[in-house]
C-alpha cells in the first residue's frame, strides 16, 4: 500500500485536501492498474500534478486574454483581432477549440467535454472511453477524476513509457504535446524522493531515531539519523539514503527503550538519561549502553550543524548527571544519590 497520504502533499503542497483523499481512497483501484513500483507511482503522480496545477484543480481554465489565446492557439487565432472575441469567453472558446472534433458533434459539445479530471480528459470520445458520456461533471469531481485518470493511464499503456522513465514520451501521451514538461520534470523529481525518503523515515521513526515528522523532507533531522544508522552499520557516513543505506535500514534494529517500565523499578540505580523534547525519547535509559547510542544520536545532529544538537547534547549532559544523583529503592521510591549528598545545599536534599 502506497502512502500516498504523505506522498501528495510532499510533491504538491498546495493539494486540495478532498483530492488528496480521493486518490488515498482510491489506493486499492491504483494498485489494480499496477501503478505499483516507486518508478510508476513517481510518473502517475507527476503527470497528474502536471495536469491538476499541483492537485488543485479538476477542470480546464479557459479564461484566457487575448495575447494568451495568441500563445497557446497561434493557428487558431493569428492576431489580437482573431482572438479577442474569445478572450474572457470560456463557453464559446470551448466551442471554438473542441467543437467538431474528439468526438464532439453537437452544439455545446465543446463545453460540456472540456477538459477535465485528474489527466485533463477531454472531449465526448474520450469522456465516452472513461464511462462518463452520459455524466460529465462526475469526471470533473475527485473519485470520478481518479477513476478516469485510471483508465486512460492503462488503456494508453502509460505503464511501460513509466518504467523506461521517460518523461518527455509519457508527457506526449498524456497532453498530445510538451507543454508542462518543464513543471512535469520538477514533480517527477519531487515524487521520486518523496518516494524513497517517506518510507525511509517511516522506519527511522519505528526504531525510535530522531527523525521528527514522516513528511518527505530530508533535512537536518533526518539527515542526522540517517548518519547515526549508518554509523552503526559501518557505512560512509553520508547522511544520504543510496542503495547500501536503504540495505541496512531493512534490518537495522531500534534503538534502546527508555527505561519507563518495570524493570526501571527493579533498578538499584537509574543508568543513563535519554534525550528529552521533540526528538521523542525523553527518559531514564536502561543502561550505560543506551546512553551511549543516544550520544551518538547527539554527536550526529551536531555534525548535522542544527540546533536540536546542541539541546540533545546538554541533555544528555544532565541526565548523566541526575543518574550520579538519584538512587531508588526496592519500592521505587527515591533517594538521595551521590551529588545529593556531596552538595546538599546545592541539590536541596538532606543528608
Amino acid at each position: 500500500m502506497t502512502d500516498l497520504k504523505r506522498i501528495l502533499p510532499a510533491v504538491a503542497p498546495h493539494a486540495r485536501a478532498d483530492i488528496v483523499a480521493a486518490f488515498v481512497a482510491a489506493d486499492d483501484r491504483i494498485a489494480a492498474a499496477e501503478i505499483t513500483t516507486p518508478l510508476r507511482i513517481a510518473h502517475f503522480v507527476a503527470q497528474v500534478a502536471t495536469e491538476t496545477g499541483g492537485l488543485t484543480k479538476l477542470e480546464e481554465s479557459l479564461f484566457y486574454t487575448a495575447e494568451r489565446l495568441c500563445a497557446v492557439w497561434p493557428k487558431r487565432f493569428p492576431s489580437l483581432a482573431a482572438a479577442r472575441p474569445y478572450a474572457g469567453n470560456p463557453k464559446a472558446l470551448a466551442e471554438k477549440v473542441y467543437g467538431g472534433r474528439l468526438g464532439n458533434v453537437q452544439p455545446g459539445d465543446g463545453w460540456r467535454y472540456r477538459g477535465g479530471g485528474a489527466l485533463q480528459t477531454t472531449g465526448r470520445a474520450n469522456y465516452r472511453a472513461a464511462g462518463f458520456e452520459a455524466n460529465p461533471d462526475k469526471l470533473r469531481a475527485p473519485a470520478g477524476a481518479i477513476a478516469a485518470a485510471l483508465t486512460y493511464w492503462t488503456d494508453n499503456d502509460c505503464n511501460a513509457l513509466a518504467d523506461a522513465d521517460d518523461v518527455e514520451a509519457l508527457r506526449r501521451r498524456v497532453n498530445g504535446g510538451t507543454i508542462g514538461l518543464s513543471e512535469c520534470r520538477a514533480y517527477l523529481a519531487k515524487a521520486k524522493a518523496a518516494l524513497r525518503v517517506i518510507p525511509a523515515q517511516a522506519r527511522l521513526k519505528a526504531l525510535r531515531y530522531p527523525v521528527g515528522k514522516v513528511d518527505g523532507d530530508h533535512g537536518d533531522r533526518t539527515t542526522a539519523s540517517v548518519q547515526l544508522l549508518q554509523k552503526k552499520a559501518g557505512l560512509p557516513v553520508t547522511g544520504e539514503l543510496d542503495d547500501d543505506t536503504l540495505a541496512a535500514l531493512d534490518t537495522a534494529e531500534a534503538l534502546p527503550v527508555a527505561a519507563k517500565d518495570a524493570n526501571l523499578a527493579r533498578s538499584r540505580t537509574v543508568q543513563g538519561a535519554g534525550v528529552a523534547g521533540s526528538f521523542g525519547f525523553a527518559e531514564v535509559a536502561q543502561s550505560v549502553s543506551e546512553l551511549k547510542d543516544q550520544a551518538e544520536s547527539a554527536q550526529a545532529q551536531i555534525s548535522a550543524g542544527t540546533v536540536f544538537g546542541f539541546i540533545m547534547g546538554a541533555l544528555i549532559v544532565a541526565g548523566a548527571l541526575y543518574a550520579l544523583y538519584a538512587r531508588w529503592d526496592d519500592a521505587g521510591r527515591p533517594v538521595p544519590g551521590f551529588l545529593a549528598r556531596r552538595f546538599p545545599k546545592l541539590t536541596g536534599a538532606r543528608r
